[in-house]
C-alpha cells in the first residue's frame, strides 16, 4: 500500500479488492504501517480501492479498533459508501463519498479573492476554486457549513451543495441563477455607480444589524488580534506598540452582529435586482467597524495600489467615488467634516489590516516592506488615542 506522513496526517491508499484471499495480509500490512508512524490523525483515500468484502471489513475493523487517534475514510465509491454505513463505520469514523471531478476550462471568471476564484460553470451554478496547501478539504467543508449556516440564519446568500475537485484543488458548488457581480455590472453601467454603492452601503446596514445567536460564528475580533499578534512576531511592532493596539482591539465592544469580513463588489452578486452575498465563509460576529475596516482596506488602501484595477476591473478613481456613496448611504449623511472624521477613524483601525497584508508579501525587498508598514504605523499611533468603534 502507497502512504505518506505528512506530520500531522497520515495518509494510506488501499488498492484493489480486499477479501479472503488477501484480508489477513492486508490486516498485518496496515498494523505496520501505522505503527512506524506516530502520527494521530489518520485517512484513507479509497480513490483506488474497487471491492471490499465482508472479511476485508472486518480486517479493516480489527486494525481501526485499536487506533487510538482520528480516522478518516474518504474517496469512497457510493457502494463502499453504503458497505462501510452498513457497517457502522459512519457511527465510530468519518466517512465520505468520492468527490464529483468537475473542469473550469473555457469558464468564466466572475470573482477573485485571497483565498479563491469562482467560475460560473452554467446559468445556475458557480464554482469557488480554492488556492493550493492553504485550503485543504477539512477547511472547505468548514467554510461549506458556515456558508449554509448563514444562509439559514437569513442572510441573502448562494445556496452552496456541492464540494468538488477541480485538478489538483478543490471547489465548492453553489446555486446561483442568471446573476452578475456588482464589480462587472459597474463596469457595464458606468452612469449607475452612484446607485450601486447606495445598494451595498444599505446592504450593509441591513447586515450590521442582523443579530445572531452567540457563539453561531467565529468572533470576528479574533481576526484584528491575530494580525496584531502577527506584526509583533514579524518584529514590525515593539512592546508599547503592541500593547496599545491590543488595547485598541480590548475596547471593542462584543456584538452578535453579522460581519462578512471581504464586502466588495466581486463578493456582491445582483440577482433580479437583489443583492445576494458570495464568499461568506470568513463571515463572524462582531461590531461593525471591524467590517467597515475592510472595506476601507479594498475600497480606498487596496484600490491606491492598482489591486482593484487587476482583481476586480474598477480603478482608485471609481472606487473612490464607490466608498463616498458608500458612506454617505450607510452613516445617512452628506456632512462633509463627519464624513471627514468617520474615514480618519476607519483607516485607523484598517491600516492594521493593511501593514499586516504589506508584511506578508515576501517577493517585495524587506526594507520596502518596512518602510511602508513605518509610514502607516506613523498614521495609526498619531491618532490612536482619537480612534473608537463607530457607529
Amino acid at each position: 500500500m502507497k502512504y505518506r506522513n505528512t506530520g500531522k496526517k497520515l495518509i494510506i491508499e488501499p488498492e484493489g479488492e480486499i477479501n479472503s484471499s488477501n484480508s489477513e495480509s492486508f490486516e498485518k500490512e496496515l498494523r505496520s504501517i501505522i505503527s512506524e508512524n506516530d502520527v494521530r490523525n489518520l485517512t484513507l483515500d479509497a480513490g483506488g480501492l474497487k471491492d471490499i468484502s465482508d472479511e476485508g471489513l472486518k480486517a479493516l475493523e480489527n486494525v481501526l479498533a485499536n487506533y487510538s487517534g482520528s480516522v478518516t475514510i474518504e474517496e469512497l465509491s457510493p457502494q463502499l459508501y453504503k458497505a462501510l454505513k452498513n457497517e457502522g463505520f459512519n457511527k465510530k469514523y468519518e466517512i465520505r463519498k468520492k468527490m464529483r471531478e468537475i473542469s473550469i476550462e473555457g469558464c468564466e471568471i466572475i470573482g477573485e479573492g485571497g483565498n479563491g476564484i469562482v467560475y460560473r460553470l452554467d446559468p445556475e451554478t458557480i464554482v469557488k476554486v480554492y488556492f493550493g496547501k492553504k485550503n485543504p478539504l477539512d477547511k472547505i467543508k468548514q467554510n461549506q457549513k458556515v456558508t449554509r449556516d448563514v444562509f439559514v440564519s437569513g442572510i441573502p446568500t448562494t445556496i452552496a451543495f456541492d464540494v468538488v475537485r477541480v485538478g489538483d484543488k478543490y471547489g465548492v458548488v453553489y446555486e446561483m441563477i442568471d446573476a452578475r457581480s456588482f464589480a462587472e455590472v459597474m463596469r457595464e453601467e458606468p452612469d449607475k455607480v452612484e446607485y450601486y454603492a447606495e445598494m451595498i452601503g444599505e446592504l450593509a446596514k441591513k447586515l450590521h444589524s442582523t443579530e445572531f445567536k452567540e457563539g453561531t460564528l467565529q468572533r470576528s475580533v479574533d481576526k484584528l488580534y491575530d494580525d496584531i499578534d502577527a506584526l509583533k512576531e514579524c518584529g514590525y511592532l515593539n512592546q508599547n506598540e503592541y500593547a496599545r493596539l491590543r488595547k485598541l482591539a480590548d475596547d471593542i465592544p462584543d456584538r452578535n452582529t453579522f460581519i462578512h469580513q471581504d464586502f466588495h463588489p466581486g463578493n456582491i452578486m445582483l440577482q433580479k435586482g437583489e443583492p445576494i452575498l458570495i464568499d461568506v465563509e470568513d463571515a463572524g460576529l462582531g461590531h461593525p467597524i471591524l467590517d467597515l475596516a475592510s472595506m476601507y482596506l479594498v475600497y480606498v488602501l487596496a484600490a491606491s495600489s492598482g489591486w482593484t484595477k487587476k482583481h476586480l476591473g474598477l480603478d482608485a478613481k471609481e472606487f473612490e467615488k464607490i466608498w463616498d456613496t458608500v458612506i454617505r448611504t450607510y452613516f445617512d449623511t452628506d456632512d462633509e467634516k463627519k464624513i471627514e472624521e468617520i474615514n480618519r477613524i476607519i483607516d485607523g483601525y484598517a491600516r492594521i489590516k493593511y501593514i499586516r497584508g504589506v508584511a506578508r508579501q515576501d517577493k517585495v525587498p524587506r526594507f520596502i516592506r518596512s518602510a511602508i508598514i513605518s509610514s502607516s504605523k506613523k498614521k495609526i499611533f498619531k491618532s490612536i488615542d482619537k480612534l473608537h468603534p463607530i457607529p
